[in-house]
């Protein structure tokens, strides 16, 4: 019973997920919502000064997108790469008038 008590902690902190960042930098805070693509859920990120940012464990593999609306009514998306759950990632787009770099 004591090795249990001993293992179990271990194994629980094994499964904790694995928090992946997903940033807009937007200097000229012309976005006015950007939304995470992922998994297929939508993820709005929260904007703290110029930067639009969501935490976010992976629970999927594959590939996803930010999309961008500006106050001017354009749309941009960010697209982005390979995802894997478990693996934490970090992903940091700069949103500008043309696109997303």
């Amino acid at each position: 019973m004591r090795r249990l008590s001993l293992i179990l902690p271990l194994v629980l902190s094994s499964r904790s997920k694995v928090e992946n960042a997903f940033v807009v930098e937007d200097e000229n805070r012309s976005v006015v919502e950007a939304k995470l693509v992922l998994c297929g859920a939508e993820t709005p990120l929260q904007r703290t000064g110029e930067r639009l940012a969501v935490s976010k464990a992976i629970g999927c593999e594959g590939s996803g997108r930010i999309r961008l609306r500006y106050a001017s009514g354009d749309e941009h998306e960010c697209i982005v790469g390979y995802v894997i759950p478990g693996a934490g990632q970090s992903f940091t787009f700069r949103a500008t008038e043309s696109g997303c770099a």
